[in-house]
């Protein structure tokens, strides 16, 4: 083997690509080279296999490493069918018979057309081409894991939020209890991002009023009341302050007979006809 195909043996060899039989001529070739080619053909193979932090440390996957030296045997079986018809082309085909001195000989027909590889290009460069295609493969494995992961973070850190601030029993009786109703608000301006929602199960001691994105003016207090059919206010429930944050209240509600809220301006004593609810009980089937 020449340096060439010593640092090419030698990154093969460093992922174990290499069959026993090319393995051995491997060893035995680079153990019989100079002291200088050795050092020459590690610095080389060292600088080219240096991908830095391109390269994740992760074990590759059977379908990964199967690809790889499929891809790898292609580009050596290519180039040694472009050897192989280089040197037929150098050898004089024989003349079978002709008809006269003057008929010329037929033109030889080679088994494989040659494939243009102009420039050509080494198979040291070629294998390099291979690994940064197998390193961008391996990577983009890996960030699909991390985006998977993260989702799967993000969903877990969501729940345990929910657990520490509503509570065990509250959010499992939410998502599991047959008996839980819920009444949801939102606003008729599609600007206003503002949302809330009351839930009543009667195994609780009180419903629940989940509020987020809502924020009053000036700090001034809401109220969630009960409207009539006509839409006219009949109780004030609760009077909260909030801050814009999801956040939950203890309200005195019975869903099942008072389905009908909407959340106002204002404190009780300042009722009045020409006030706007700000968010309003939509229907739903809970």
């Amino acid at each position: 083997m020449n340096t060439h195909e010593l640092i090419e043996y030698t990154m093969l060899h460093a992922l174990g690509l290499l069959e026993d039989d090319e393995r051995s001529a491997y060893e035995a070739a680079f153990d019989a080279a100079p002291v200088s080619v050795q050092k020459r053909v590690r610095d080389e193979a060292r600088r080219m296999a240096d991908l830095g932090d391109l390269v994740p440390e992760v074990e590759p996957s059977v379908e990964l490493r199967d690809v790889v030296v499929a891809a790898v045997r292609a580009a050596m079986r290519e180039e040694e069918n472009e050897s192989r018809i280089a040197s037929q082309e150098a050898t004089p085909a024989p003349v079978i018979g002709r008809i006269d001195a003057s008929t010329p000989a037929p033109a030889r027909v080679t088994s494989q057309p040659k494939l243009s590889t102009s420039p050509r290009v080494h198979r040291v460069w070629r294998v390099a081409a291979v690994g940064f295609a197998a390193a961008s493969i391996a990577m983009g494995v890996v960030m699909v894991n991390i985006n998977q992961t993260m989702q799967q973070a993000q969903s877990r850190a969501l729940v345990d939020s929910l657990y520490d601030q509503i509570g065990a029993q509250y959010l499992e009786s939410t998502i599991f209890d047959a008996n839980t109703r819920r009444v949801a608000l939102t606003s008729t301006n599609t600007s206003n991002k503002a949302v809330a929602a009351v839930w009543y199960n009667p195994d609780w001691d009180s419903a629940r009023l989940f509020v987020k994105n809502l924020a009053s003016q000036q700090n001034k207090p809401l109220r969630l009341v009960v409207l009539d059919e006509n839409d006219n206010i009949v109780q004030t429930i609760k009077t909260f302050t909030p801050t814009g944050e999801l956040e939950d209240f203890n309200v005195n509600v019975n869903l099942s007979t008072q389905r009908k809220l909407a959340i106002y301006p204002g404190a009780a004593d300042e009722i009045s006809e020409a006030l706007e609810p700000v968010l309003v009980s939509t229907d739903g089937t809970l």
